[in-house]
């Protein structure tokens, strides 16, 4: 059988699961459906025109929650691939998908407590949320590059915290088994490491950047915006809100950064993009101040600060990975440190003997001028030099070997090597060989790793997570009868020429034993209707509008109705 995902980079195939269609309940489905009937009736008027098409292109259908597979065939097409994962993925993991055109579908369904939003990702947020306006190829244009810009991104140890918090939170709040002192201290924890927050990264920024674009983006006239963002996409609350309520509206800008969210809340402002080809512009502009473009002494010193694994790419080509400690500098970088374990590549693939476990206790270098880089082309192996680098740097050392591609020098292993710095010293030849690698200038800093897929294993990135929730696959006996009451909705919803006396007995079971289970009604309602009983059909929604006392889901049964 030949393997969906074999063309996919290895170091991401890890955190695909298998969707398991089949354990979706029929309470899932229905809650699925509920959903897009509403969604498709009230963003045919407020979503982007891409909306309707880009759902039937996607392979979303109305009725039940899609299959991941079909979606990956259908969005292969133009040029985007579908996989299923599990909850929230590391940011550096997600980022490495949408780089390379590839959408993480969280597989998993919300519970119908958090019908209309849900705290953490699930299908509904990314099938029908994030696809249907791929289908935009200015849209698609802007998430690819949007993509490579978040993979470059430099991201702190202090981001790397508080996603752990955002994300345990979102856990508890979608489990109806926490206790309400867990989310407590969850929220607290939260508030902890974002008071510990000392400064904004690139990634942060960037984040921002996505929040008001992709997740809750509007498009076109202020007046008259049309909603994009997934996160409005999925919410069928808070996309009313958007249009309906005072929410206000401010034209897109790359101002929108300074604006932080809180992704637990209703959002009480929303950016509003004249098209698709601005969003690239305001990118356009956020990528032009990034490290990953500019490089150079600013760069490096942003990448020190963040305390996390970045990418120094060099004038050669030569890329040093890992986390950068410190460097010497006047009014240009001489010689950087990094701490362990240190990657060096060329092109993103690892140099074959200088990974992670050959430079586990760290890496240095100077940089080295072309005058110098000339001069060490020209040396034989076991020569001996003695060198004078820009800043005062004095190195002595004998070449033990060079590593050359394509006729260019990228790095010379030297043994017995000194490298001194006015009295400091800064490689003894007691510490082993000394790598020098060749460039004059550092043309990119980076986040992340050059070579992920070899340095994955020594980064502080989590493991996929490919277990379901508890509370997605332990379930009460109470829930169980309740899903037999789906089974069978589901029966008379697949016959022909369904007797009124079956829907009327049913429905009075329903009342009699789960008379709160509005969705469960709300599914007999479509039976009704489908066999044009109105009568019965008036009786259904009379009783779903007396079934809970929970003012939201009270506000958006109504507006259902009103549709029907």
């Amino acid at each position: 059988m030949k393997d969906r995902y074999s063309n996919i980079p290895t170091h991401l195939k890890p955190y695909i699961v298998k969707q398991d269609h089949k354990n979706y309940s029929l309470m899932d489905h229905a809650c699925w459906r509920f959903i897009m009937k509403m969604s498709r009736d009230f963003f045919k008027d407020y979503a982007h025109r891409a909306y309707l098409n880009g759902l039937q292109e996607t392979g979303i259908t109305t009725d039940y929650i899609p299959v991941i597979s079909e979606m990956d065939d259908k969005l292969q097409k133009i040029g985007w691939r579908a996989v299923p994962v599990r909850g929230f993925l590391p940011p550096t993991i997600f980022m490495q998908f949408q780089a390379h055109s590839i959408l993480p579908i969280a597989s998993d369904m919300r519970t119908v407590s958090h019908i209309d939003y849900t705290p953490a990702p699930d299908i509904i947020h990314e099938a029908a949320g994030h696809s249907p306006i791929i289908v935009d190829e200015k849209y698609s244009q802007f998430l690819k590059e949007y993509g490579v810009c978040a993979a470059n991104a430099l991201s702190s140890d202090e981001d790397h915290h508080v996603y752990l918090a955002i994300r345990n939170l979102s856990d508890l709040k979608e489990n109806p088994q926490a206790t309400s002192n867990q989310i407590k201290e969850a929220e607290e924890y939260l508030s902890s490491c974002i008071d510990k927050i000392t400064f904004i990264s690139e990634a942060s920024y960037l984040a921002r950047l996505n929040w008001w674009t992709v997740e809750y983006g509007l498009v076109g006239e202020i007046e008259n915006p049309k909603i994009y963002g997934a996160g409005l996409l999925s919410s069928i609350s808070e996309s009313y809100n958007a249009i309906f309520k005072n929410v206000k509206k401010i034209p897109l800008s790359i101002d929108c950064i300074n604006f932080s969210y809180d992704i637990t809340e209703q959002q009480p402002q929303l950016f509003v993009a004249k098209n698709f080809e601005h969003l690239i512009e305001v990118l356009n502009q956020f990528k032009g101040k990034m490290a990953f473009t500019n490089g150079g002494l600013k760069s490096v010193k942003e990448a020190i600060k963040c305390k996390s694994v970045s990418t120094f790419t060099l004038d050669s080509g030569i890329q040093i990975s890992g986390i950068p400690k410190s460097i010497l500098h006047d009014d240009k970088i001489i010689f950087y440190v990094f701490d362990g374990p240190v990657q060096l590549s060329y092109k993103n693939n690892q140099l074959k003997g200088h990974g992670a476990e050959y430079h586990s206790q760290g890496y240095s270098s100077p940089l080295v001028n072309e005058k110098i880089i000339h001069y060490l082309d020209t040396k034989s192996l076991d020569e001996k030099v003695n060198l004078n680098f820009d800043g005062g740097i004095k190195f002595s050392g004998k070449i033990k070997s060079k590593t050359i591609i394509n006729d260019k020098l990228l790095l010379v292993s030297f043994t017995d090597c000194l490298i001194k710095h006015n009295e400091n010293i800064l490689f003894d030849p007691s510490w082993g060989e000394f790598d020098l690698a060749c460039g004059s200038h550092i043309d990119s800093v980076s986040g992340g790793p050059a070579d992920m897929n070899n340095f994955l294993d020594f980064m502080d990135v989590e493991l996929p997570n490919k277990l379901k929730p508890n509370h997605l696959k332990e379930h009460s006996e109470k829930y169980k009868n309740i899903i037999e009451y789906y089974s069978r909705v589901e029966e008379l919803r697949n016959c022909k020429n369904v007797s009124n006396e079956e829907i009327t007995l049913l429905l009075n079971s329903i009342l009699k034993h789960y008379p709160a289970e509005w969705l469960l009604l709300f599914d007999l309602l479509d039976v009704a209707k489908l066999n044009n009983y109105e009568d019965l059909h008036s009786q259904i929604k009379s009783k779903i509008l007396l079934s809970t006392n929970n003012q939201n889901i009270t506000s958006i049964i109504k507006r259902s109705i009103s549709q029907l």
